[in-house]
C-alpha cells in the first residue's frame, strides 16, 4: 500500500479522564489490529491544520502507520477530537469511511478527575469550586498552536449532549460508536463483544484482551464535595437527556 494511503480504519476519541487509553490497551492485544506504541503522547494528526492541507495530513498519518501491518485495521486515539470542532471538520473531509468510536464518563466525576489531572501535573492551582467559578474566564498557559489543551475547560468538557449531536448531523448514527466507560468496566465480556465488531474484526474474548485499570491518577483522590455534587449532577440534567436522545444510550448508570 502507498504511504500516502496509509489513513486510519477507526479514530478513537472522546473527554479526557474518560477511558481512551484503556480502549487502547484492550484493542491492541488484538492481533488483527494496529495502534501506535506508546499511546501518549497521542498523534494529533487533525488537532492542527497543515500548510499543504490534506496531503499534508496524509503525510501525518504515513508516519504514524508506517510500521501497521498491511492487513491490519489501523486505529488513531486522540481524545480531544471529541470536543474539537476544526478537528472534526479536517477529519470528515479526509477520512470519508472511517469509522469513530467515542468513550464518555459520569460528567461530574469526569470534570473533577480532569481538575485533579491538572492539580497533579502543576497546571491548576485554585481548588476545584473556584476553579469552576473561574471557568471560560482564564488564559490558557499553553501557546497559541496548543488551544486544543484547554486544562481549566472542566464542565464544557462534559457537554456531551451538544458535541454528540455535532459529530451524528456530520457523519450520521451508523459511522460512530458510543461507550459509556462505567458500563465497560461492570460487563468487559459484553463490552469487548461490542467493541471488535464495530471494529470488524473477529471478537476476541475479555480474558484474552483484558486489562486494569489504566491512566488512573496517581494521588490519592480526595472526595468530591456531596453538596457540589448534587448541585453539578442537576446542572448537567438537560445536556445528559440531550445526549441520551441524540444517542439512543441508557445513562442510568451516572444517574440519569
Amino acid at each position: 500500500m502507498s504511504e500516502a494511503n496509509l489513513l486510519p480504519h477507526v479514530v478513537i476519541g472522546g473527554a479526557p479522564r474518560s477511558g481512551t487509553t484503556f480502549l487502547c490497551e484492550v484493542l491492541v492485544k488484538h492481533p488483527g489490529v494496529y495502534i501506535r506504541r506508546p499511546f501518549i503522547p497521542e498523534p494529533k494528526v487533525c488537532l492542527t491544520p497543515h500548510p499543504a492541507g490534506n496531503h499534508g495530513l496524509r503525510e501525518r498519518y504515513s508516519v504514524v502507520f508506517k510500521d501497521a501491518p498491511a492487513s491490519a485495521i489501523r486505529i488513531e486515539k486522540t481524545a480531544n477530537y471529541f470536543e474539537n470542532d476544526a478537528a472534526r471538520e479536517r477529519l470528515l473531509r479526509l477520512l470519508p469511511d472511517t469509522k469513530f468510536i467515542f468513550i464518555l464518563r459520569d460528567p461530574v466525576a469526569r470534570a473533577y478527575s480532569n481538575w485533579l489531572w491538572s492539580t497533579a501535573n502543576g497546571l491548576e492551582t485554585l481548588c476545584f469550586t473556584e476553579a469552576l467559578a473561574q471557568e471560560g474566564r482564564r488564559p490558557s498557559p499553553f501557546p497559541p498552536e496548543r488551544d486544543y489543551v484547554r486544562p481549566f475547560d472542566y464542565l464544557k468538557r462534559s457537554n456531551y449532549g451538544i458535541l454528540a449531536e455535532a459529530w451524528i448531523q456530520c457523519l450520521g448514527r451508523d459511522r460512530i460508536a458510543f461507550f459509556i466507560f462505567e458500563k465497560a468496566l461492570a460487563d468487559p465480556a459484553s463490552f469487548v463483544e461490542q467493541l471488535q465488531r464495530f471494529v470488524g474484526v473477529e471478537p476476541k474474548s475479555w480474558d484474552t484482551l483484558k486489562t486494569e485499570k489504566i491512566n488512573a491518577n496517581p494521588l490519592l483522590e480526595p472526595e468530591l464535595d456531596p453538596a457540589l455534587e448534587m448541585l453539578l449532577r442537576r446542572q448537567f440534567e438537560p445536556e445528559m437527556r440531550r445526549f441520551a436522545k441524540a444517542t439512543g444510550l441508557d445513562l442510568a448508570v451516572w444517574g440519569y
